[in-house]
Protein backbone atom coordinates (compact mmCIF):
# COMPACT_ATOMS: atom_id res chain seq x y z
CA UNK A 1 0.00 0.00 0.00
CA UNK A 2 0.99 3.62 -0.54
CA UNK A 3 0.84 4.16 3.22
CA UNK A 4 3.53 1.49 3.68
CA UNK A 5 5.75 3.17 1.12
CA UNK A 6 5.36 6.52 2.79
CA UNK A 7 5.79 5.28 6.36
CA UNK A 8 4.32 6.27 9.68
CA UNK A 9 3.26 9.89 9.97
CA UNK A 10 3.67 10.00 13.71
CA UNK A 11 7.16 8.47 13.70
CA UNK A 12 8.39 10.84 11.02
CA UNK A 13 6.83 13.84 12.74
CA UNK A 14 8.43 12.87 15.99
CA UNK A 15 11.83 12.58 14.35
CA UNK A 16 11.50 15.97 12.75
CA UNK A 17 10.36 17.65 15.95
CA UNK A 18 13.07 16.05 18.03
CA UNK A 19 15.65 17.94 15.95
CA UNK A 20 13.63 21.14 15.67
CA UNK A 21 15.00 24.53 16.56
CA UNK A 22 13.23 25.79 19.67
CA UNK A 23 13.61 29.45 20.54
CA UNK A 24 12.13 31.52 23.39
CA UNK A 25 9.85 33.24 20.88
CA UNK A 26 8.58 29.97 19.46
CA UNK A 27 7.98 28.58 22.96
CA UNK A 28 5.90 31.64 23.87
CA UNK A 29 3.94 31.31 20.63
CA UNK A 30 3.22 27.67 21.30
CA UNK A 31 1.89 28.56 24.75
CA UNK A 32 -0.17 31.48 23.40
CA UNK A 33 -1.60 29.65 20.39
CA UNK A 34 -2.04 26.27 22.08
CA UNK A 35 -5.77 25.99 21.68
CA UNK A 36 -7.89 23.70 19.57
CA UNK A 37 -9.46 26.45 17.50
CA UNK A 38 -6.27 27.77 15.91
CA UNK A 39 -6.79 26.25 12.45
CA UNK A 40 -10.40 27.44 12.50
CA UNK A 41 -9.19 30.91 13.46
CA UNK A 42 -6.84 30.99 10.47
CA UNK A 43 -9.72 30.01 8.17
CA UNK A 44 -12.01 32.69 9.56
CA UNK A 45 -9.33 35.38 9.39
CA UNK A 46 -8.81 34.60 5.72
CA UNK A 47 -12.54 34.80 5.05
CA UNK A 48 -13.56 37.73 7.24
CA UNK A 49 -12.48 40.78 5.24
CA UNK A 50 -13.39 39.46 1.77
CA UNK A 51 -16.81 38.42 3.05
CA UNK A 52 -17.41 41.82 4.63
CA UNK A 53 -16.25 43.68 1.51
CA UNK A 54 -18.36 41.49 -0.76
CA UNK A 55 -21.12 44.05 -0.27
CA UNK A 56 -18.97 46.96 -1.42
CA UNK A 57 -21.14 49.01 -3.78
CA UNK A 58 -18.45 49.04 -6.45
CA UNK A 59 -17.39 45.38 -6.57
CA UNK A 60 -20.68 43.82 -5.36
CA UNK A 61 -19.11 40.39 -5.20
CA UNK A 62 -22.20 38.97 -3.54
CA UNK A 63 -23.79 39.03 -7.00
CA UNK A 64 -21.19 36.45 -8.09
CA UNK A 65 -22.19 33.98 -5.37
CA UNK A 66 -24.55 32.24 -7.78
CA UNK A 67 -21.50 31.45 -9.91
CA UNK A 68 -18.93 30.93 -7.19
CA UNK A 69 -20.85 28.49 -5.01
CA UNK A 70 -21.50 25.75 -7.62
CA UNK A 71 -17.92 26.07 -8.89
CA UNK A 72 -16.61 25.81 -5.35
CA UNK A 73 -18.63 22.64 -4.80
CA UNK A 74 -17.25 20.95 -7.91
CA UNK A 75 -13.65 22.17 -7.74
CA UNK A 76 -13.64 21.73 -3.98
CA UNK A 77 -14.75 18.11 -4.40
CA UNK A 78 -11.72 17.47 -6.62
CA UNK A 79 -9.33 18.92 -4.04
CA UNK A 80 -11.08 17.20 -1.14
CA UNK A 81 -10.71 13.78 -2.80
CA UNK A 82 -7.05 14.55 -3.44
CA UNK A 83 -6.69 15.66 0.19
CA UNK A 84 -8.35 12.53 1.56
CA UNK A 85 -6.06 10.26 -0.48
CA UNK A 86 -2.89 12.12 0.52
CA UNK A 87 -3.91 12.26 4.19
CA UNK A 88 -4.60 8.54 4.21
CA UNK A 89 -1.22 7.95 2.56
CA UNK A 90 0.62 10.07 5.13
CA UNK A 91 1.87 12.62 2.61
CA UNK A 92 0.54 15.30 4.93
CA UNK A 93 -1.23 15.28 8.28
CA UNK A 94 -2.86 17.55 10.85
CA UNK A 95 -1.80 18.36 14.39
CA UNK A 96 -4.75 17.56 16.70
CA UNK A 97 -3.50 20.12 19.23
CA UNK A 98 -4.91 22.89 17.02
CA UNK A 99 -8.10 21.22 15.80
CA UNK A 100 -11.63 21.17 17.19
CA UNK A 101 -11.85 17.41 16.74
CA UNK A 102 -14.69 16.52 14.33
CA UNK A 103 -13.60 14.86 11.08
CA UNK A 104 -15.26 13.82 7.83
CA UNK A 105 -13.60 11.21 5.60
CA UNK A 106 -10.47 11.54 7.69
CA UNK A 107 -10.18 15.31 7.25
CA UNK A 108 -10.73 17.79 10.08
CA UNK A 109 -13.63 20.16 9.52
CA UNK A 110 -11.12 23.03 9.42
CA UNK A 111 -9.57 21.51 6.31
CA UNK A 112 -12.97 21.33 4.63
CA UNK A 113 -13.50 24.98 5.48
CA UNK A 114 -10.07 25.82 4.05
CA UNK A 115 -11.35 24.86 0.59
CA UNK A 116 -14.09 27.44 0.89
CA UNK A 117 -12.24 30.28 2.60
CA UNK A 118 -9.13 30.39 0.42
CA UNK A 119 -11.01 30.18 -2.91
CA UNK A 120 -13.57 32.73 -1.73
CA UNK A 121 -10.88 35.24 -0.75
CA UNK A 122 -9.01 34.56 -3.99
CA UNK A 123 -11.95 34.97 -6.36
CA UNK A 124 -13.05 38.07 -4.44
CA UNK A 125 -9.57 39.53 -4.95
CA UNK A 126 -9.73 38.68 -8.65
CA UNK A 127 -12.98 40.61 -9.13
CA UNK A 128 -11.82 43.50 -6.94
CA UNK A 129 -8.67 43.92 -9.01
CA UNK A 130 -10.71 43.80 -12.21
CA UNK A 131 -12.75 46.71 -10.93
CA UNK A 132 -10.08 48.87 -9.33
CA UNK A 133 -7.07 48.22 -11.62
CA UNK A 134 -8.10 49.96 -14.81
CA UNK A 135 -5.02 48.90 -16.75
CA UNK A 136 -3.61 45.50 -15.92
CA UNK A 137 0.21 45.68 -16.18
CA UNK A 138 0.23 42.00 -17.19
CA UNK A 139 -2.24 42.45 -20.04
CA UNK A 140 0.29 41.56 -22.73
CA UNK A 141 2.34 39.16 -20.62
CA UNK A 142 -0.16 36.39 -19.92
CA UNK A 143 0.99 34.09 -22.74
CA UNK A 144 4.62 34.50 -21.70
CA UNK A 145 3.72 33.75 -18.10
CA UNK A 146 1.74 30.69 -19.20
CA UNK A 147 4.66 29.27 -21.16
CA UNK A 148 7.09 30.02 -18.34
CA UNK A 149 4.80 28.25 -15.86
CA UNK A 150 4.43 25.28 -18.23
CA UNK A 151 8.22 24.93 -18.43
CA UNK A 152 8.54 25.22 -14.64
CA UNK A 153 5.92 22.52 -14.10
CA UNK A 154 7.60 20.23 -16.62
CA UNK A 155 10.96 20.75 -14.93
CA UNK A 156 9.45 20.00 -11.51
CA UNK A 157 7.91 16.78 -12.81
CA UNK A 158 11.20 15.60 -14.31
CA UNK A 159 13.32 16.78 -11.40
CA UNK A 160 11.24 15.49 -8.50
CA UNK A 161 9.43 12.37 -9.76
CA UNK A 162 8.21 10.27 -7.94
CA UNK A 163 7.70 12.66 -4.99
CA UNK A 164 3.92 12.50 -4.97
CA UNK A 165 2.94 15.99 -3.82
CA UNK A 166 5.08 18.10 -6.13
CA UNK A 167 4.81 15.65 -9.05
CA UNK A 168 1.05 15.31 -9.05
CA UNK A 169 0.49 19.01 -8.40
CA UNK A 170 2.78 19.94 -11.28
CA UNK A 171 1.07 17.47 -13.63
CA UNK A 172 -2.40 18.83 -12.90
CA UNK A 173 -1.18 22.43 -13.21
CA UNK A 174 0.70 21.68 -16.42
CA UNK A 175 -2.40 20.26 -18.12
CA UNK A 176 -4.54 23.16 -16.87
CA UNK A 177 -2.07 25.70 -18.25
CA UNK A 178 -1.90 23.94 -21.61
CA UNK A 179 -5.69 23.97 -21.79
CA UNK A 180 -5.87 27.67 -20.89
CA UNK A 181 -3.14 28.60 -23.37
CA UNK A 182 -4.57 26.61 -26.28
CA UNK A 183 -8.01 28.04 -25.72
CA UNK A 184 -6.73 31.63 -25.31
CA UNK A 185 -8.66 32.35 -22.15
CA UNK A 186 -9.16 36.13 -21.88
CA UNK A 187 -9.12 36.10 -18.09
CA UNK A 188 -5.51 34.86 -17.82
CA UNK A 189 -3.89 38.28 -17.38
CA UNK A 190 -6.31 39.10 -14.56
CA UNK A 191 -5.72 35.67 -13.04
CA UNK A 192 -1.95 36.19 -13.01
CA UNK A 193 -2.35 39.64 -11.45
CA UNK A 194 -4.60 38.25 -8.72
CA UNK A 195 -2.16 35.39 -8.09
CA UNK A 196 0.80 37.71 -7.63
CA UNK A 197 -1.17 40.04 -5.36
CA UNK A 198 -2.34 37.07 -3.29
CA UNK A 199 1.17 35.70 -2.75
CA UNK A 200 1.78 37.80 0.37
CA UNK A 201 -1.40 36.82 2.28
CA UNK A 202 -1.04 33.28 0.96
CA UNK A 203 2.48 32.93 2.36
CA UNK A 204 1.36 34.43 5.69
CA UNK A 205 -1.68 32.18 6.15
CA UNK A 206 0.18 29.07 5.01
CA UNK A 207 3.12 30.16 7.12
CA UNK A 208 0.96 30.01 10.24
CA UNK A 209 -0.38 26.61 9.22
CA UNK A 210 3.08 25.16 8.61
CA UNK A 211 5.05 26.84 11.42
CA UNK A 212 3.68 29.06 14.16
CA UNK A 213 6.78 31.29 14.27
CA UNK A 214 7.26 31.30 10.50
CA UNK A 215 8.88 34.75 10.41
CA UNK A 216 11.88 33.45 12.35
CA UNK A 217 12.98 31.38 9.37
CA UNK A 218 14.83 32.48 6.23
CA UNK A 219 12.71 33.53 3.27
CA UNK A 220 14.01 30.53 1.34
CA UNK A 221 15.68 27.54 2.95
CA UNK A 222 15.99 23.76 2.84
CA UNK A 223 15.77 22.96 6.55
CA UNK A 224 12.23 21.79 7.20
CA UNK A 225 13.50 19.66 10.08
CA UNK A 226 14.08 22.86 12.06
CA UNK A 227 10.41 23.83 12.06
CA UNK A 228 9.23 23.30 15.61
CA UNK A 229 5.46 23.10 15.49
CA UNK A 230 2.92 22.93 12.69
CA UNK A 231 -0.81 22.76 12.25
CA UNK A 232 -0.34 21.00 8.92
CA UNK A 233 2.62 18.65 8.58
CA UNK A 234 4.21 17.56 5.27
CA UNK A 235 6.14 14.38 4.57
CA UNK A 236 9.63 15.52 3.55
CA UNK A 237 9.95 12.76 0.96
CA UNK A 238 7.16 14.02 -1.27
CA UNK A 239 7.92 17.68 -1.91
CA UNK A 240 10.90 19.66 -3.17
CA UNK A 241 12.20 20.20 0.35
CA UNK A 242 12.40 23.96 -0.15
CA UNK A 243 10.52 26.22 2.23
CA UNK A 244 9.42 29.85 1.97
CA UNK A 245 9.66 30.74 5.65
CA UNK A 246 7.86 27.57 6.80
CA UNK A 247 5.53 27.05 3.82
CA UNK A 248 6.56 24.35 1.34
CA UNK A 249 7.51 26.10 -1.90
CA UNK A 250 5.38 23.45 -3.61
CA UNK A 251 2.32 25.24 -2.26
CA UNK A 252 2.93 28.03 -4.81
CA UNK A 253 1.99 25.59 -7.57
CA UNK A 254 -0.85 24.04 -5.57
CA UNK A 255 -2.24 27.47 -4.71
CA UNK A 256 -2.13 28.60 -8.32
CA UNK A 257 -4.08 25.52 -9.42
CA UNK A 258 -6.69 26.02 -6.69
CA UNK A 259 -7.21 29.67 -7.65
CA UNK A 260 -7.08 29.07 -11.41
CA UNK A 261 -9.66 26.30 -11.45
CA UNK A 262 -12.09 28.41 -9.45
CA UNK A 263 -11.67 31.51 -11.60
CA UNK A 264 -11.96 29.50 -14.82
CA UNK A 265 -15.16 27.89 -13.54
CA UNK A 266 -16.70 31.18 -12.44
CA UNK A 267 -15.85 32.84 -15.74
CA UNK A 268 -17.36 29.91 -17.64
CA UNK A 269 -20.65 30.23 -15.76
CA UNK A 270 -20.65 33.98 -16.31
CA UNK A 271 -20.19 33.43 -20.05
CA UNK A 272 -23.09 31.00 -20.12
CA UNK A 273 -25.30 33.41 -18.20
CA UNK A 274 -24.40 36.27 -20.56
CA UNK A 275 -25.09 34.15 -23.65
CA UNK A 276 -28.42 33.01 -22.22
CA UNK A 277 -29.35 36.61 -21.46
CA UNK A 278 -28.53 37.71 -25.02
CA UNK A 279 -30.47 34.83 -26.50
CA UNK A 280 -33.56 35.56 -24.43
Amino acid sequence: MLRDAVGSVEVLRGCAQSHARETPSSRRLMEWYAFNGLYLTVDLCVLALPLLLSFDKNVQFYKQWKHFLPVNLSVGAFFIIWDVVFTEAGIWAFNPDYLLGPELFGLPIEEWLFFFCIPYASVFTYFSLQHYVKRNPLKDADTTLNFAAILICAALIVGFYPRYYITLTSIFTLFWLIWATRNTKPFMADLWLAYFVLLVPFVISNGVLTGLSFWEFPVLHHEAENILDQIVWYHAGHNTGWRIFTMPADDLVYGFLLIAMHIAGVERLRERAAAKHLGA
